[in-house]
Parts: structure tokens; sequence; C-alpha cells
């Protein structure tokens, strides 16, 4: 039964193992229909986006933005809606997952833990 929960806490620490990367974009370069993450940058505001937060229609980016206040002593959490013109964005920053690397990584790993295995056993037979 040890084994069993042991081998599963280390697939569920290989899951998640990955290879994250961040890239800047004009506007014009990035696909809104992508629905990625977003770091959006305009003249005086950044807006983080998750993929679910916006909707671009008609070259305007349609975002719901959580805020927090403070009021009679209790946090409140709101949500509001805002529009941002396409042509007042100037950098946008989007988060992509690299899955080759990934998987690279994950059987590197299990190769790396199966040589392990293996040296062990042939020395306990030698032995």
């Amino acid at each position: 039964m040890k084994k069993i929960i042991i081998y599963l806490t280390i697939f569920s620490m290989l899951n998640l193992v990955g290879c994250y990367y961040q890239q800047q974009m004009s506007p014009e370069e990035y696909n809104f229909n992508e629905k990625l993450d977003l770091q959006v940058t305009t003249k005086d505001t950044t807006y983080s986006l998750s993929a679910k937060d916006y909707c671009y229609n008609n070259d305007t980016l349609f975002a719901t933005l959580s805020k927090l206040m403070y009021k009679d002593d209790y946090w409140i959490r709101y949500r509001t809606a805002t529009k941002i013109p396409v042509n007042e964005i100037e950098k946008l920053e989007i988060e992509k997952r690299d899955e080759a690397v990934t998987i690279g990584i994950v059987a590197g790993f299990v190769l790396i833990i199966v040589g392990i295995m293996v040296i062990i056993a042939m020395e306990t037979e030698i032995m």
C-alpha cells in the first residue's frame, strides 16, 4: 500500500513540472481567439487577465476585472467590466507552456529513476 502512495505522489509531482515562457508582442501579432492568459499594458494601466475574463470583438477587448474593497471592517470582492480599445494597447505579454521540453524533463526523470532501480536490483542480485 505504501508503494502505491509513493508512486502516486511522484507522478503527482511530475504533473506540476512544466516549462513556461513569456512572450511580449504587439496587439497586431496576437490572435485574440487563442484565449491565453494575458498581461495587457496601456498608456496608464496594466491589466492581468485570465483566458476566461476577456472577449475580443470589433477591435475592442472586453474584460471583467476583480477588485477588492475594504468597507465597514470587511473586504468586499466585486467585478467590473471594462473596454480596452486595441489601438490603446502598447504591449501584450502572454504565457505559454512548452510541451516538448516538459515531456523531455519528465521522460528524463523517469529514465533516471528506472536506471537507479536497475543498478540497485543488479547490486542486490550480485551480493
